[in-house]
């Protein structure tokens, strides 16, 4: 009687540990992979802050920076020239996930992120994506691109042929695919024909100082590079433009959704152990004994 009721019991948590790992991986793939959590408090009226700069500024109220973030800002800007911004080129992965690439850099320059500030917004330096297309005739027609999005943000052929001469277009080398570019918007390009890496490519890298981590325009992220840092501290991921100018990549991530990543892969090696163990481990009820003629 007694083994019969320890037979019932084992039997009720082996389905219980299962039903417990089916939730845990479900409720994994639910988890929000936009950026969420507490954001600051505009300090200004949004209307205001519209009505009282240009789209393509870059606002820094001094109340919303401590004491490291100021001196930084302050060294930052004596380095900073806004008339010789670089071009953005950068492609929307996921809502928590961006790829840019920065063309003809030689200066200072910063990285407005219209996203609400968060501090879980992370970026890593990384080499350009993709590989540069100096002709249209290059396994890709400018004509062919489907530019299906708003009329008024396409780049024409003629446009897309002038990037490419420029220098200012990557895209994923043998590929045939031809998805969005936009007009330059503010020194910036969309271009969604960059080629997508794989989703844990930033595991173990270093992300940029957080010190450079700045709120800009009361409410999004900003990042300020420092050429001079970047150069010392990831000088593999530079490549030479020019006699004077460089390209670099970034990644820009919601650094959440590594935790993701990682409660997925242990919840899903657990259950493949569990479930392997179960399969090969000898059994002693009646009817595995019966199935082996014991």
């Amino acid at each position: 009687m007694v083994s019969i009721a320890g037979y019932c019991l084992m039997k009720y948590l082996k389905k219980t540990i299962y039903y417990f790992l089916f939730l845990l991986v479900l409720l994994s793939f639910l988890w929000p992979f936009n950026a969420s959590g507490k954001q600051p408090t505009i300090p200004v009226s949004a209307a205001k802050l519209t009505r009282d700069m240009d789209l393509d500024e870059i606002v820094f109220f001094w109340s919303q920076l401590d004491e490291a973030r100021r001196n930084i800002l302050v060294e930052f800007l004596r380095g900073y020239n806004e008339s010789e911004s670089p071009i953005l080129e950068f492609m929307r992965l996921s809502p928590d996930k961006y790829y840019l690439n920065v063309h003809k850099f030689d200066s200072n320059f910063i990285i407005n992120f219209s996203e609400k500030f968060h501090n879980k917004w992370k970026i890593y330096v990384v080499k350009p994506h993709g590989k540069k297309l100096f002709s249209i005739k290059n396994s890709i027609t400018a004509r062919s691109v489907r530019i299906d999005n708003v009329v008024d943000y396409k780049a024409d052929p003629k446009k897309i042929q002038t990037f490419l001469q420029k220098g200012l277009l990557n895209f994923q080398p043998g590929s045939h695919k031809k998805s969005f570019i936009s007009k330059a918007f503010y020194n910036s390009v969309q271009n969604d024909n960059l080629p997508k890496g794989m989703i844990y490519e930033t595991m173990g890298k270093t992300s940029l100082p957080e010190i450079y981590h700045l709120t800009s325009n009361s409410f999004s992220n900003a990042w300020l590079i420092d050429t001079n840092f970047i150069k010392k501290n990831f000088p593999k991921k530079i490549v030479k433009a020019s006699e004077s100018d460089y390209d670099v990549g970034f990644i820009i991530e919601f650094s959440n959704k590594k935790l993701f990543i990682v409660s997925l892969a242990v919840s899903g090696s657990f259950l493949l152990i569990v479930v392997f163990v179960n399969l090969f481990k000898p059994r002693n009820d009646p009817i595995s004994l019966w199935l082996r003629g014991i």
